[in-house]
């Protein structure tokens, strides 16, 4: 590829950033709909309320309810292994048959919207209606960058006609999503590392790569020369060759964040805006529905998705069966356009497949009771927010229980593998979906005005579906535990078998305390040492034994943590050094399990970085400890599990 097309693909790429931060302290929605319009097909609208509905063309007002992935065969399954394939044997290889049987299924339970991957076997009509995945990008893990490509356009228009050659049927099609979870963070749709964006990754890439030439480009457009870079990042480089990823993570300045910032807005609204473009004129009054976000994205992208799409879409999947209202109002009021929730679930341990829900996003519950009840509190409290105009779950048939095509083995489905309802999830399902437009209709909730006032402390984990559903942390660790405490506490511990025993002397101050090393399966091979990527679990699990009333906190220290009076972090695994603690839990006597979630951990007060961003960076870990204080001032504590759990 020669330089004269990477010059011209960082110029058009250029012309996008300017936009980036025009509305970036706008109160409200920006480029509102225009709800006057007649529809000329599917179309969003406003009612005298204020409350947001999609709307047929007949003019009926709806909120989409939909299940994901209808389809008869699971893709690219694994041999050897159970799964959900029933035309062959109960339809007798009839796929009609089967599409008849799931299309009244899911009319029979009250949904109206064939959700994404699903069969086109099934019939859709103005009654039920598809939303497609059309995958404009393809699929590769740096498919973000490619609106650095010369032939971004070309690229884009030849995948939006092979995606619509697989759709001859157009009856009922609401809409499309342009993708589903893109790694807008860099390293995933959901690994939000201040050090690790898409212009690292773009740096990661071979010195020929078009798209590393076209990050250098970026950086050489907002520094004249290399010392001025250096001197804006705080660190020495001798040329634009020397710049990688290396570098670019021990780079924490205010200019090197606004350059990644940047970087990332001039990507999405070059992707949003070409692909949009290209998929109307290839699919005239057809709404483009945005691209499923994995729970958030950086502002720059909810930005450019809200201004060019209909609708934004986001995948979230959370432990309580209540939505995330701060996170849907900031979505709200930067996009300023209607929401769907197209990705949630929970699975249950009693379910008909034998899944072992050892891989997948989301939470575990005990039976399918739990799976019912969880199903009805969450859409029933979505349905109520007058900008989310519908909710899709996850998904139609469960997963084999040795493990789909990346391992995933998780009872999502609302038919188990042998085509077999479950029948409870079901009967929750429509009598829910039976009072959705009506909750919808009467929302008492107002439309936010003002961005949430962000947390002293967050924490959001990733999905990482790949991840077990447990990690255990008394196994093999990258190092040994190391001890600390105040000058008059002592401790010391010892195994005795797959237990943690801690012989302690808490004294007068604030006790002792051991810190543990995450399991070396999860060790990083950059940054600090013994740094581990222990991210993707919603709660800290202690099974202990101690002494009635003595007192309890989880430690945890990021990977780039110090002494709070240090002048710098090492931030080279992509933290900012900043260490965190639990409330308090204390001794029964007896062995109790501590169910503790990481969201309620507060910043430690002597250790790490107080300049921090204030949020868990569980991707980049030091370490996780156990601190032991008050009375009675001696004793053992036999720590029988310390897991990690969704």
């Amino acid at each position: 590829m020669n330089r004269t097309l990477v010059t011209c693909s960082f110029a058009m790429l250029s012309a996008f950033v300017g936009t980036s931060r025009a509305d970036s302290t706008h109160p409200g929605p920006i480029n509102p709909i225009d709800t006057d319009a007649p529809p000329s097909r599917y179309s969003v609208v406003k009612d005298e309320a204020g409350v947001w509905w999609f709307q047929s063309p007949n003019g009926t007002r709806f909120y989409s309810l939909g299940i994901n992935n209808i389809s008869s065969e699971p893709f690219q399954p694994r041999p050897e292994t159970d799964f959900y394939n029933p035309v062959p044997t109960e339809f007798k290889g009839d796929l009609g048959a089967w599409a008849t049987f799931a299309k009244q299924l899911l009319l029979d339970s009250g949904f109206n919207t064939i959700g994404a991957w699903s069969s086109t076997a099934i019939q859709a009509d103005e009654t039920l209606h598809t939303t497609p995945v059309l995958y404009v990008v393809e699929h590769e893990g740096t498919r973000c960058l490619t609106p650095l490509r010369p032939d971004f356009e070309e690229f884009v228009l030849r995948n939006v006609k092979v995606a619509l050659d697989k759709l001859p049927n157009r009856k009922g099609l609401l809409g499309v999503f342009l993708d589903n979870e893109m790694p807008w963070y860099g390293k995933s749709g959901w690994d939000d590392i201040p050090t690790y964006t898409l212009l690292e990754q773009a740096l990661e890439l071979p010195s020929t790569d078009v798209r590393r030439m076209g990050a250098i480009d970026f950086l050489k457009s907002r520094h004249p020369d290399i010392a001025h870079l250096a001197n804006a990042y705080g660190r020495p480089v001798a040329s634009w060759q020397d710049l990688n990823t290396e570098y670019m993570m021990r780079c924490t300045t205010a200019a090197a964040h606004s350059d990644r910032d940047q970087f990332t807005a001039m990507l999405a609204n070059r992707f949003y805006e070409v692909s949009t473009r290209i998929v109307r004129a290839e699919l005239p009054n057809v709404l483009i529905l945005g691209t499923r976000i994995p729970g958030n994205a950086p502002d720059p992208v909810i930005r450019a998705c809200g201004r060019t799409c209909d609708v934004m879409s986001v995948n979230s999947y959370r432990t309580e069966p209540k939505v995330d209202v701060n996170n849907l109002t900031r979505f709200w009021l930067l996009g300023g356009k209607p929401l769907m929730h197209t990705e949630y679930s929970w699975r249950a341990k009693q379910n008909n497949s034998r899944n072992p829900n050892s891989r997948g996003a989301g939470p575990v519950v005990e039976s399918q009771a739990d799976r019912a009840a969880a199903y009805s509190s969450m859409v029933s409290d979505i349905a109520t927010v007058p900008y989310v105009i519908g909710s899709h779950w996850f998904e139609f048939a469960d997963q084999s229980p040795q493990g789909r095509f990346d391992g995933e083995d998780s009872n999502y489905g609302v038919v188990d593998i042998h085509n077999t309802p479950y029948a409870e999830l079901l009967s929750a399902m429509k009598s829910t979906n039976a009072r959705a437009m009506e909750l919808h209709a009467k929302t008492t909730r107002v439309m936010p005005t003002q961005l949430p006032t962000p947390k002293v402390v967050t924490y959001s984990p990733g999905q990482h579906p790949g991840r077990a559903a447990k990690l255990d942390l008394l196994g093999e660790w990258t190092h040994e535990p190391e001890i600390w405490g105040a000058p008059d506490s002592k401790l010391t511990w010892n195994r005795n078998g797959e237990h943690l025993v801690l012989i302690y002397d808490a004294g007068a101050q604030y006790g002792a305390g051991i810190n543990l090393f995450g399991p070396k399966l999860s060790a990083l091979t950059n940054g600090p040492a013994f740094a581990t990527d222990i991210d993707g679990y919603s709660h800290i699990v202690m099974v202990a034994d101690a002494p009635q009333g003595v007192q309890l906190n989880i430690v945890l220290a990021e990977a780039g943590s110090a002494v709070s009076s240090n002048s710098q972090f090492d931030a080279r695994a992509g933290d900012d050094g900043e260490a965190f603690i639990s409330p308090p839990v204390f001794g029964e006597g007896k062995q109790e399990a501590y169910r503790i979630p990481i969201s309620s951990l507060l910043k430690q007060q002597f250790f790490g970085n107080k300049n921090g961003a204030g949020r868990i960076d569980m991707q980049a870990i030091r370490n996780l400890g156990i601190q032991v204080s008050g009375a009675p001032r001696r004793g053992d504590v036999v720590v029988h599990k310390l897991s990690l759990e969704r």
